[in-house]
């Protein structure tokens, strides 16, 4: 026989069903019903679930409490387990480099965590790489589950038509220099640790040895990975966006000379990483 789901206990000391329309305001029988109480219950409900028996509430549930507890478990069990699936969906090369025994109780350690707990699974994974740099010793692990992230976060981001090269070729001088530049919105930079080339195979043949940045896009249907060289990457980060082409050039020009300037500039561009300024 298998367990029941608690029932949370009305005003009356009764098992309550809530449906549809029972609101706030809405007329019962006479009286009113206060939409208060429902999010006091379900809050206590919810607290119930992230902190365990500690914060069982009296008088919330009409079976025993041992009856209860039986149920909440259960759930609690559930809960977690589809918790530890979405990470692993997250971050299926750090889970694959750590091996599964020790993702997974780093995993434990991380959903525990009072500011990881009230989150959607959507956002669950947010700040592993910085639980990691301070649990493990192999900084090739936490360099893949920043990409990792880094790759989501561009996966789900909004829609933009990217800058082409062909569009810069119709443009005279004064036009390319006077070009408003943004950010692509599903561009991401990651800083590594360690060589590219190794961390990534995919990308060993176009990840030279001494690159540590990699530009993450998505300028059609698919999240494309580029190793950048050290002006490209500069270019990124320390440029102020929205930009005119000309800033960019002259940034460019200062740091590696006008032989480097446009390779570079070209690179960011033919990687979908900027996109027209509407400013």
């Amino acid at each position: 026989m298998g367990y029941q789901r608690p029932r949370l206990r009305g005003a009356d000391g009764r098992g309550r069903a809530r449906g549809i329309g029972h609101g706030a305001g809405q007329r019962c029988g006479g009286g009113l019903t206060q939409m208060g109480d429902l999010l006091d219950d379900q809050a206590r409900f919810i607290a119930v679930l992230q902190r365990g028996p500690s914060a069982f509430p009296e008088g919330l549930f009409a079976d025993a409490a041992d009856r209860v507890l039986l149920g909440l478990r259960a759930h609690a069990n559930t809960i977690s387990h589809a918790r530890l699936v979405a990470l692993e969906e997250t971050y299926p090369r750090t889970r694959e480099y750590l091996g599964e025994a020790d993702f997974n109780a780093l995993s434990r350690d991380f959903i525990e965590r009072a500011e990881v707990r009230p989150r959607k699974l959507m956002q669950l994974g947010a700040g592993l790489a910085d639980f990691l740099a301070d649990r493990v010793q192999d900084m090739a692990a936490v360099d893949l589950a920043r990409i990792e992230w880094a790759w989501l976060q561009s996966y789900h981001s909004a829609e933009a038509q990217a800058l082409q090269l062909a569009d810069l070729a119709g443009m005279d001088e004064q036009g390319l220099l006077d070009l408003g530049l943004a950010l692509h919105p599903s561009m991401r930079i990651v800083e590594t640790r360690t060589a590219l080339g190794p961390l990534m195979p995919e990308l060993s043949e176009s990840a030279a040895p001494e690159m540590r940045h990699l530009l993450i896009t998505r300028p059609a249907h698919e999240v494309l990975l580029h190793p950048l060289a050290p002006l490209s990457a500069n270019l990124v980060m320390q440029t102020q966006f929205p930009a005119p082409m000309g800033n960019l050039l002259a940034r460019a020009i200062e740091r590696a000379g006008e032989a480097e300037a446009l390779p570079a500039i070209f690179a960011l561009v033919g990687a979908g990483a900027l996109v027209r300024s509407q400013e």
